[in-house]
């Protein structure tokens, strides 16, 4: 996956302004901070998607003992189509209670080629050391541990190419 930019707040703390959150931010070719990533895109108006975070802010210290890093992206506010605003992405923080990463990816100007936007969430997980889509499902699963079964089945032990030295 490319390097994406985004404006949003690390570990869902707000600040007066967003800070700018590049997927490179968490590339991590050893494996020394995490496992995998989990990148979420979700929309106020969308009911699993609600569910969803509530469920991923419930599991997060079961997801940082495994390694796993949470990233979501708020594409819709309240109204379906109309893009997420810094306001939309405070409220459902402050909603949510979220302790993790968020972001805001209006309109989907930065994901939109993935998924359609209907269609939301969004799930992708990526293997941190190549930044390689190992997995991605729309809808919400109805629990964590079923919702990133597959992308912990599909990450390789190795990358299918040689990385850096890791010593």
């Amino acid at each position: 996956m490319q390097n994406f930019k985004f404006l949003g707040y690390r570990s869902a703390v707000v600040a007066q302004q967003p800070e700018r959150i590049s997927l490179a931010d968490y590339y991590d070719p050893c494996g020394l901070r995490y496992k995998l990533i989990h990148l979420s895109v979700a929309s106020v108006w969308c009911a699993p998607c609600n569910q969803e975070t509530d469920a991923m802010v419930a599991a997060k210290a079961q997801l940082d003992s495994q390694g796993v890093a949470v990233l979501q992206a708020l594409d819709d506010g309240p109204v379906q189509g109309t893009g997420a605003t810094q306001s939309d992405l405070n409220r459902w923080i402050t909603t949510h209670r979220s302790n993790f990463t968020e972001m805001l990816d209006p309109g989907l100007s930065q994901l939109a080629g993935f998924f359609d936007a209907a269609a939301v969430p969004w799930n992708c997980d990526l293997d941190p050391r190549t930044m390689e889509i190992i997995h991605d499902t729309t809808g919400w699963a109805g629990t964590v541990k079923v919702e990133l079964a597959p992308a912990w089945a599909a990450l390789p032990a190795t990358p299918s190419y040689p990385l850096p030295s890791c010593n």
